[in-house]
């Protein structure tokens, strides 16, 4: 069975580089999010869910445990094991 999704989206949005910066302050919009050169910075990332949103998760360099590809598939694991617990 397939689910249309198009028809549940109540909200779209088109983040470029620059609104990316003015929401995250990422330099020019980064992949990275918040700079991290600090000890703390992987304590300071976004968490893999919304705590406004029930049902939102989020997976990327720029949330929870980190950029680079491996960590972002490692974030996109985090954000399905909330939605299908195993």
């Amino acid at each position: 069975m397939q689910t249309d999704l198009e028809a549940l989206i109540e909200v779209e949005q088109i983040l470029d580089p620059r609104r990316i910066e003015q929401k995250t302050s990422s330099v020019q919009g980064a992949l990275y999010g918040n700079s991290s050169n600090n000890r703390f910075a992987a304590f300071l990332r976004h968490a893999n869910y919304s705590s406004r949103v029930k049902g939102l998760y989020f997976c990327g360099g720029s949330v929870h445990p980190g950029g680079g590809i491996p960590l972002s598939l490692l974030s996109a694991k985090i954000a399905t094991d909330f939605i299908h617990p195993q």
